[in-house]
Parts: structure tokens; sequence; C-alpha cells
């Protein structure tokens, strides 16, 4: 029990050391122009991980990792103040934080500013501006703006319906490995939704969602290539 004991000790206080060495390592890299560096730190910074928690340094670091070019800085600085995480929610200050972000190329500030648009958090319901940002978003590697969209068009959801753009986006959500992308896609050419009906291409589709996790495309891809419904 003792030997227990000491144990438990010895991780506890080896937990705050190797947040004090992480945060120095990064501090360096920082000063040297590492963009990314700069966001972890401020994610440090805004918890006190390793260093007497700074909210006001956490939002200055996290700027300075997007202009040296990691604009998920932007992206991560936008979610605090949306949400009010360490201070006051500042909803319009974040959209502008994630249209920054999604101008420098980060899929997930582009996705976030699709939200906000899309929701009207901060900013006039814009269902145009929505689908705009996140058509980018889904270009960037944010599946799951992809899987919206699909959704949206698919649907026919505030806009006409329209299998084949469905498709496409869906498409470049499983190819992402997102695998409910790859379910919905599935459906779409086992269906005829707005594309040719195929169904071995369905059953490939519903095997890639398989391969990624999903259980249920692997029983349909089962039951599909055995002719069951």
């Amino acid at each position: 029990m003792r030997i227990l004991l000491t144990l438990v000790a010895l991780v506890a206080c080896s937990a705050p050391l190797a947040a004090q060495d992480e945060a120095s390592r990064l501090l360096g890299s920082c000063s040297e122009g590492d963009g990314r560096a700069c966001v972890r730190l401020a994610q440090l910074y805004a918890q006190g991980l390793g260093v007497t928690q700074d909210v006001p340094r956490a939002e200055q670091l996290s700027l300075v990792g997007c202009d040296a070019g990691a604009p998920e800085g932007c992206a991560q600085l936008g979610r605090w103040l949306l949400q009010g995480l360490y201070r006051s929610p500042d909803p319009p200050r974040a959209i502008e934080l994630f249209r920054r972000a999604c101008e420098a190329g980060d899929g997930g500030g582009c996705n976030e500013a699709a939200l906000a648009y899309e929701r009207g958090t901060g900013a006039i319901p814009n269902l145009g501006t929505a689908i705009s940002y996140a058509s980018r978003a889904c270009e960037r590697r944010a599946p799951q703006a992809c899987l919206r969209l699909g959704d949206r068009f698919d649907r026919g959801l505030d806009v006409a319906r329209d299998g084949g753009r469905a498709a496409q986006y869906f498409e470049l959500g499983c190819a992402q490995g997102e695998p409910n992308n790859c379910v919905r896609l599935a459906e779409l050419y086992e269906h005829g939704r707005g594309v040719t009906p195929d169904l071995a291409r369905a059953v490939r589709y519903y095997r890639r969602a398989c391969d990624v996790g999903n259980s249920r495309a692997c029983e349909l891809a089962l039951l599909r290539e055995r002719g069951l419904p």
C-alpha cells in the first residue's frame, strides 16, 4: 500500500513538471516564429498548465500564432470568445476571427463561420453566406461541413433539392475518412437519388464506412452483397 501511494505521488508531481517542460519548449519555438507552438502555448496559458493562468496572454498568443502562419490560432480564440470559456462571450468578435481563419485557409474556421451564419450566432442569419463558408470548410478538410451540406441538398432543407450536389459533398467528406458521409453517399447510389443507381458502387461506399468504424455500414454492405434489403 505504501509503495502504491508513493507511485501516485510521483505521478502527481511529474504531470506539472511535464507541463512546465512543454511550456518552456513551446515558448522557445514560438519566439522563433513557430505559429503552431504559439497556438499550443496559448492553450497552456488559458488552462494554467505548466504556467500561471493568464487569459490575456493566451489570447495574444493565439493571435501571434495566427499571424505566424497557424490560422487555427484565430479559430481557437474565436471559439473561446463564442463560448465564453475564459471571459465574457463576444460572438461578433468571434465571427470576425472565424472569417480571418477561413481566409487564411483553416477549414475549422470556415466551418465555425458557417455555423454562426446558419444559426445567427453573433450575426444576422444568412443561408447563402452559411453555405458559402460551409463549402469552403468542406474543401479544406472539415468533413462535418460536407455532411451538413450534403444533407441539406439531399433533403431540400431551405434549398432546392439536388441529389447530385449532395453526392458531391458527401463524396468529399467520405474521401476525408468521415464514415457518415460515406454511408449517405452509398444511400444515394443505392436508391438513385440525384445519381445513376449503382448497387455495386453503393456497396463500395458502405465498405469504406465500415473500414473506418461504422458497424451499421458493415451490416448494410453484407446485406446488399447478398441481395437482401
